[in-house]
């Protein structure tokens, strides 16, 4: 079974993930980005790369990952 990241959101293509990692002394976190597209064949695929357009709603997803680790919640 695949990790499942602790908080996710997601507005319009773009999605923030934040994932849980822990050693037998630390808790660390890492946050991921992706925005999903159609392919030429209708496939729907994620890709790490972004437009100029895409940067305001990471800027927004960032703050959210952020409010969410800044919180505590998954402490």
């Amino acid at each position: 079974m695949a990790n499942k990241p602790v908080f996710s959101s997601k507005t319009n293509r773009v999605e923030v993930a934040v994932w849980r990692n822990e050693s037998e002394d630390t808790i660390w976190h890492n946050i991921t980005f992706q925005k999903n597209y159609r392919d030429d064949d209708g496939t729907i695929k994620a890709t790490s790369n972004f437009k100029m357009d895409d940067l305001p709603a990471i800027a927004f997803l960032a703050a959210k990952a952020y409010d969410f680790l800044a919180s505590g919640e998954d402490i």
